[in-house]
């Protein structure tokens, strides 16, 4: 199977070069194209000989009618200037006696032309006779009425090629918008709450990067809606198992209690019974509760009421470490304590910080080969306060931790209050090593003294 190659990266300022190109190809070639067929139109239709010669012969009639009306004589120039100004695109030759007698056109008369030119002279030209009172005479008409035709077709030819460059850049453009409308709309759609709307990139501009970006924004809304949907049953099934575990302890923890006060019992022994019962239900019910309490650490809450205080680390740490030394110790546990030198004070909330020792010596209990020591180190270096605890690994942990979400915890602890959580696990051996900012001791009265 070939892998399909991703389509090359096109910017929409790169297309829009192209079009542009595109349509002033296309806009040249309608302008040549218009301008050829207008012109050979001009030529087969207007410019006809027959054409011409009908224009030609309107012409002299024009002429031969004023002359008529007037009674003009050749050297009736001012009257004749009159009718040759009239007309814009063509002007008239007389000739009498094959010289050149007249000539007229939009300037007027020109007088000194006359005589300087034989009818012989000009080739294949068509002559029409004119009357005036002085004689009869040979008229060459020149009509120049097609320029105008030409210039016509130029500007329709320019108008054409404008008309396709607009529709080139229209197409561009409509095409451009349609996209940016569709996006539109599919993002409305997606913040409606329509997020099973799948968007598909067509393309390979910066529309369909933005399309793929709504698309991977609408995967991670719908990953984290199911994230939530999942994370809400959870906590429903665990708010309803929670429900029916501390029910039954409670139960019967009432029912010992009630028993023990009432006085219903035969003997001191049965007394005794009944408030050991009693107390195996109470501790049964306080495991729940703290587990239910580490469970909304971690999935409740973004960040935890932590209030930080100041502590000499020395001290803090010789009582809190301790603590859950003595406690490793009376479970069985041999604990090889290894405290440097430590001169400094430390920031934290002792009782969200207490909870994270409490965690790590639960796992160490829980996971920990008893019959191996346990390593604790407490060294002060660059700043920072570094405590580590290391232990072997039980090779048959037997049942595990619910939810196992106690270092977790720590893990989430320890960053609100400034530091870090690390953990390492081996075949053998597990670590957990806990850092914190150390802060230089404020001197006292007595030490400035």
């Amino acid at each position: 199977m070939t892998k399909q190659k991703k389509p090359r990266f096109r910017t929409l300022h790169r297309k829009l070069l192209v079009t542009m190109l595109a349509a002033l190809l296309a806009a040249i070639g309608m302008y040549l194209l218009t301008d050829t067929v207008g012109q050979a139109l001009v030529e087969r239709i207007y410019m006809s000989e027959s054409a011409q010669n009908q224009r030609n012969l309107a012409t002299v009639s024009s002429f031969q009618t004023y002359a008529r009306e007037f009674n003009l004589a050749s050297y009736d120039t001012e009257q004749i200037s009159r009718w040759a100004i009239s007309q814009d695109d063509t002007y008239i030759l007389l000739y009498k006696d094959r010289r050149l007698a007249l000539e007229a056109g939009w300037w007027g008369i020109d007088e000194q032309s006359a005589g300087t030119e034989n009818l012989d002279d000009l080739y294949n030209v068509t002559t029409y006779p004119v009357y005036l009172r002085d004689g009869v005479f040979q008229a060459v008409v020149y009509d120049f009425s097609e320029t105008k035709l030409y210039d016509g077709v130029q500007i329709g030819a320019i108008a054409m090629a404008c008309v396709t460059f607009a529709i080139f850049m229209l197409f561009y453009n409509r095409r451009i918008t349609r996209a940016i409308v569709e996006i539109s709309n599919e993002v409305r759609q997606i913040g409606d709450g329509n997020l099973q709307l799948q968007l598909v990139a067509s393309g390979d501009d910066e529309l369909a990067r933005l399309t793929e970006s709504v698309e991977e924004m609408r995967k991670s809304i719908l990953k984290k809606t199911a994230d939530q949907q999942q994370a809400l049953k959870q906590n429903q099934e665990l708010i309803s198992a929670m429900s029916h575990d501390i029910r039954n302890p409670l139960t019967a923890l009432l029912g010992y209690l009630d028993l023990a006060q009432s006085g219903q019992y035969s003997s001191q022994e049965a007394y005794q019974s009944y408030i050991s019962a009693a107390y195996s239900r109470a501790m049964q019910l306080k495991t729940l509760t703290d587990e239910l309490f580490r469970y909304s650490l971690v999935f409740g809450a973004q960040e935890l009421p932590v209030k930080l205080e100041r502590f000499d680390a020395a001290a803090f740490l010789d009582q809190m470490v301790g603590e859950g030394i003595v406690m490793l110790e009376q479970k069985g546990f041999t604990v090889l304590r290894a405290v440097q030198p430590v001169s400094c004070e430390i920031e934290v909330d002792a009782s969200y910080f207490k909870r994270v020792l409490d965690n790590l010596a639960d796992n160490i209990c829980k996971y920990a080969d008893p019959a191996k020591p346990v390593h604790v180190l407490v060294a002060q270096e660059a700043g920072t306060l570094t405590i580590c605890e290391a232990n072997a690994v039980l090779k048959d942990p037997g049942q595990v931790e619910s939810n196992r979400i106690g270092l977790r915890i720590c893990e989430k602890i320890m960053r609100q209050l400034g530091g870090t959580f690390e953990k390492n696990l081996t075949d053998d051996t597990f670590t957990a090593t806990l850092t914190l900012p150390a802060h230089p001791l404020e001197k006292t009265e007595e030490q400035t003294s």
